[in-house]
């Protein structure tokens, strides 16, 4: 076990993306769906869905691990793993054109880093810059990963685009440019792309577009969702720990169920608890449903805004005093896919005691036949965007203390960190959907020459 200064690490503490692959867990079934496209011939595009902190961002980083003496999918000395993470260039809000310019010239620094090469990339022009000439850049950007990919033609390229939801909010040349890659005709037999979305792509742009051809996203041809753990990944990440015992074991899986971020949550407290037992086991539930409540409540927000259900599916669910509409049991297979529900003789039921009590903790649906209720602040965190919410989170996890700009990039971004100004750009639109009056914060404040602080009273 790592210590540092005589203190014994929790190793369940850090639920950022692994980047060591010594610490990723399982995921051998994806991983192998995965590595059967790519091997294909030509290789296949392919896109990985799951909720915000499934583990996304983590399986990118092992595929980009590989290496001969560890090869992940067939031949390693053959495959090239390119990473970027979209998401923040999205969050530019108007200068949308200069996100696609940051994405470019980082997909090129990122090629030419794969293979140890100089990346000698063009010059970027000034940010008042005219819109021709951030195209003519961008596509001079496209033209070198060309080069590169033409210089080396016994490696395949597979592009890693974490966050991919952030393309679609870019200029549409963005996209247009990378599927010219695949259609090259001496290159696109060499290249394909792995991106990852917190949504279906089909909720990136119109189904009409999505079906077109020509279209980037007509690439991916099918979806894999990562979901929960299966036994054997629980039981290698526990082992992390031998103080646990069996019934810490059995009580942690009780607590989150087979989904990975909640069975982090519930191992950090138990463990904690069980190096120094204060407190009731009572107080260590309550704890880890305490900091997973935000998280559990926007999975089922966004569960019940893709899966309409006539009636209210979280009683059913419950409750358990009915059996499911065919719309509730869309939601309870959505839920199994994630971890949180099983099924048995008896019907569907919860497998998650944190997820089951922030849920029955969430207030009902008004009922049609009454007047609305009067304004009132949100009892569920704001509908923050993927990054917003990260950002957000880790302020809140460090409530009452300044956190510096590199800090807050380090924990979010632990590869390829973005600008102070796409950072600002976050803040700013975190502001307006917490603060009363955005342009006098008084919730998430800037500390001049230092960083941002949430103050602890923020709801």
């Amino acid at each position: 076990m790592s210590q540092n200064a005589g203190v014994r690490m929790n190793p369940f503490g850090n639920r950022k993306p692994v980047i060591d692959p010594r610490l990723f867990i399982g995921r051998r079934s994806l991983i192998d769906a995965v590595c059967e496209r790519l091997t294909a011939a030509p290789p296949q595009c392919c896109a990985v869905v799951g909720d915000a902190r499934s583990g996304k961002t983590s399986l990118l980083y092992y595929l980009r691990s590989s290496t001969a003496a560890r090869p992940i999918c067939a031949d390693a000395t053959r495959f090239v793993f390119p990473y970027v993470n979209a998401g923040p260039y999205a969050d530019l809000g108007a200068s949308q054109s200069h996100g696609a310019l940051y994405f470019w010239r980082d997909l090129a620094r990122a090629t030419a880093q794969a293979l140890a090469l100089p990346d000698d990339l063009p010059t970027l022009p000034d940010q008042g810059i005219a819109e021709a000439a951030i195209v003519d850049t961008v596509y001079a950007l496209k033209c070198t990963v060309e080069d590169i990919i033409r210089r080396t033609g016994d490696h395949t390229f597979i592009f890693l685009i974490d966050n991919v939801e952030g393309i679609a909010r870019l200029p549409r040349h963005t996209a247009s440019f990378l599927r010219s890659l695949t259609q090259d005709p001496d290159i696109g037999d060499r290249v394909a792309y792995v991106v990852t979305s917190s949504t279906p792509l089909s909720r990136l742009y119109p189904v009409s577009e999505l079906r077109e051809p020509s279209s980037f996203w007509g690439l991916f041809a099918s979806e894999l969702f990562i979901g929960g753990l299966d036994d054997a990944d629980i039981a290698a990440l526990l082992g992390r720990a031998p103080e646990l015992n069996d019934a810490d074991r059995a009580w942690i899986r009780r607590l989150g169920g087979a989904n990975l971020t909640l069975i982090l949550i519930a191992a950090a407290h138990v463990y904690e608890w069980r190096l120094h037992p204060t407190g009731s086991p009572d107080d260590v539930e309550r704890a880890a449903i305490e900091e997973a409540r935000p998280l559990c409540r926007s999975w089922w927000r966004e569960l019940t805004e893709t899966h309409t259900a006539s009636v209210d599916a979280r009683q059913s669910l419950i409750d358990q005093n009915r059996a499911p509409t065919p719309d509730e049991a869309a939601i309870f297979e959505a839920l199994h896919a994630r971890g949180l529900a099983q099924r048995d003789r008896h019907g569907w039921r919860i497998a998650s005691t944190i997820f089951a009590q922030a849920l029955s903790d969430q207030p009902d649906r008004p009922s049609t036949s009454l007047p609305p209720p009067p304004a009132a602040a949100p009892a569920t965190p704001p509908a923050f965007t993927h990054l917003e919410g990260e950002v957000y989170a880790f302020l809140r996890e460090n409530a009452g203390r300044v956190c510096t700009r590199d800090e807050v990039k380090r924990a979010i971004w632990p590869v390829s960190p973005p600008s102070d100004s796409a950072l600002q750009k976050i803040i700013e639109r975190i502001r307006d959907k917490i603060e009363p009056d955005p342009k006098h914060p008084r919730k998430l404040i800037a500390v001049r020459g230092q960083g941002y602080m949430l103050r602890r009273d923020t709801d």
